[in-house]
């Protein structure tokens, strides 16, 4: 179902922001955003049911490399503590997957993440139905069976 704004609802995901991540400042470090996304981006497909805490014969859908990310920062993240990043699959491709984010109330930094699936050699491979069908049910919401 799309939101009052025409847009997807989005997947929520709270990260702890720990002391270490933060700089000089007491912000949480630039570079540490890509951690706290993929930490979303892993708990949506966990959500979706696959299974995100094994390596070896894992569901070929996260096999993955990361292609893009792109960030834009708002204001800075001060101190430890929980940051809710939302998420968008805002586009699937054949082979690749792009999703939105905002991180932070305000938000604090907005971007995208672009994924593509690939085979054991690194050859990009086209995403399952699976996925398909679980991105057609995060833009639509769940199909009745009569759909």
């Amino acid at each position: 179902m799309a939101g009052s704004t025409g847009t997807p609802p989005a997947i929520r995901y709270r990260s702890r922001v720990h002391f270490d991540e933060l700089d000089p400042n007491g912000h949480l470090h630039n570079t540490r955003f890509a951690l706290h996304v993929e930490r979303a981006t892993t708990a949506a497909f966990a959500a979706a049911g696959y299974d995100t805490e094994t390596i070896a014969g894992r569901h070929p859908d996260l096999h993955y490399v990361v292609r893009a990310f792109q960030i834009e920062f708002h204001a800075p993240v001060t101190g430890a503590g929980d940051l809710t990043v939302r998420l968008h699959l805002a586009e699937l491709g054949r082979t690749s997957a792009t999703w939105t984010f905002h991180c932070g109330r305000e938000p604090n930094a907005t971007g995208t993440r672009t994924i593509v699936k690939v085979s054991a050699d690194g050859r990009p491979q086209p995403w399952s139905q699976r996925l398909r069908d679980w991105h057609a049910t995060l833009l639509h919401g769940p199909r009745s069976p009569e759909s």
